[in-house]
């Protein structure tokens, strides 16, 4: 379960930061992208939660370090360049990032676990978000 462990690590590391991006966003649009996209972490999150529970674990709730880090970054991105439709890239290369640990989860997993079915969902809804957030960034 190490590397379901470091997906819900990573996934209450980014919920925080789009929080704050959500607050700090110059459009509606890339405001309500922020929203959606810590909605669907904390629903993730709450879900890989309780299958780590089910496998045994005791998750990290706290996040690490990393999620100061995370927060930091949009907090200086805000202030210096604001958060807009232009910043939407860096968004869209981290959430790549998370792809490729539902991926590394999801092998581990194997494919009789029930935690697959979690797995493969989760990531195709986190890739039709950064569907949006490239058609949002493009325009």
């Amino acid at each position: 379960v190490e590397k379901l462990n470091a997906l819900h690590t990573a996934l209450v590391h980014t919920r925080a930061a789009y929080e704050l991006a959500a607050e700090k966003a110059e459009s509606p649009a890339v405001s309500s992208v922020c929203e959606q996209m810590a909605a669907l972490r904390q629903k993730d999150h709450a879900e890989l939660h309780q299958a780590l529970l089910a496998a045994g674990e005791t998750p990290d709730e706290n996040g690490s370090f990393m999620t100061t880090v995370h927060e930091t970054v949009v907090s200086v991105r805000a202030a210096i360049t604001g958060i807009s439709e232009k910043t939407l890239p860096a968004f869209i290369s981290g959430e790549e990032e998370i792809v490729k640990l539902y991926d590394e989860a999801a092998e581990e997993a194997g494919p009789n676990n029930r935690t697959i079915e979690i797995l493969v969902r989760q990531r195709a809804n986190l890739m039709t978000k950064i569907q949006e957030m490239k058609r949002l960034a493009n325009s």
